[in-house]
């Protein structure tokens, strides 16, 4: 298998990947060479991998994604695609970076919604000032 790795910085590829563990919705899930097409949506948090040369697993964590699966050419090509993916580091590092990287867009995602709410609240306020000094 190949495990492709797409986020906003980065392309990694990794390939001669025996085994894959993500989530999603309905909980954790494994990949193997061969697997079937698959298309879901993963949820925050950590995933592993192995290749075939190594015998312990390499983590990544992502902020939530997608995740594919299909058969090229005789081969399973693997994708995970998010806004940010952390690679490679021990479990717990990567949580705790995950975890911040999570606060961070939430703290963001909360200041968006604020501008916009003031900028529609001003737009409003135009509005009705204009509609005021019409004859």
């Amino acid at each position: 298998m190949t495990l492709t790795l797409l986020d906003g910085a980065r392309i990694l590829r990794i390939d001669d990947v025996a085994s894959i563990v993500a989530a999603d919705a309905s909980g954790e899930f494994g990949l193997q060479p061969g697997h079937a097409e698959l298309v879901t949506m993963l949820e925050p948090g950590l995933f592993r991998y192995r290749t075939s040369s190594q015998a312990e697993w390499t983590f990544g964590a992502c902020l939530g994604g997608l995740a594919s699966c299909a058969p090229v050419a005789g081969h399973t090509d693997v994708r995970i695609v998010s806004s940010r993916i952390l690679h490679g580091g021990q479990p717990e590092a990567l949580q705790v970076q995950l975890d911040q990287a999570l606060q961070r867009e939430s703290s963001l995602r909360l200041s968006t919604r604020e501008s916009h709410l003031q900028l529609d609240l001003a737009l409003l306020r135009r509005l009705q000032q204009l509609a005021q000094t019409r004859p």
